[in-house]
């Protein structure tokens, strides 16, 4: 048996394999109110879209991904260099779970209700007073959420963008 609880668990069933639209890029970051001071963490950064917005449209001083899969962080590396942003965003191939956060003032996941289960521990061990966590689609159980936004755009069916603030959310 695994010490690790997350570790038994297929890649799919923690973090859904589907790229975020700009649009909702963009509402994940708005309602987490990025600005030029922030340190903005994406946990499962994919091809790196949220990094790239928030340091190009919402000018993020510096932007840090975890991920996992070579292709992805390959795809992010390849677009972070073509824009010539490799000064402000770094893309770490490691396992979301033991990533270093200590720096974040905004962390962004989409990921499942079981793997927000999985981190909820971690960010109310390490992440810093005012830091803000923002999860597209999934709660985090037993938190209330300090703002909840329903996106505009292209589909009917898009899910909740979950707006957090460490402390104020912890019960």
């Amino acid at each position: 048996m695994s010490l690790v609880p997350w570790a038994s668990l297929s890649l799919d069933r923690l973090c859904p394999l589907v790229a975020t639209s700009p649009h909702i890029v963009r509402q994940m970051l708005e309602v987490a109110q990025v600005g030029t001071e922030d340190t903005v963490y994406d946990l499962g950064c994919g091809d790196g879209r949220v990094l790239i917005a928030a340091v190009k449209q919402f000018g993020a001083k510096k932007a840090i991904g975890y991920e996992t899969r070579e292709d992805f962080c390959q795809a992010a590396l390849w677009e972070i260099e073509r824009q010539n942003l490799q000064d402000k965003i770094t893309i770490i191939k490691k396992d979301l779970f033991k990533a270093d956060i200590s720096e974040a003032s905004v962390i962004t996941v989409y990921l499942s209700a079981e793997a927000n289960e999985f981190l909820r521990p971690k960010f109310e061990k390490e992440a810093k007073c005012g830091t803000r966590i923002v999860s597209r689609g999934f709660i985090m159980n037993g938190w209330k959420p300090t703002n909840v936004i329903y996106p505009t755009g292209n589909s009917r069916s898009e899910l909740p963008i979950y707006l957090y603030k460490i402390p104020e959310s912890l019960k």
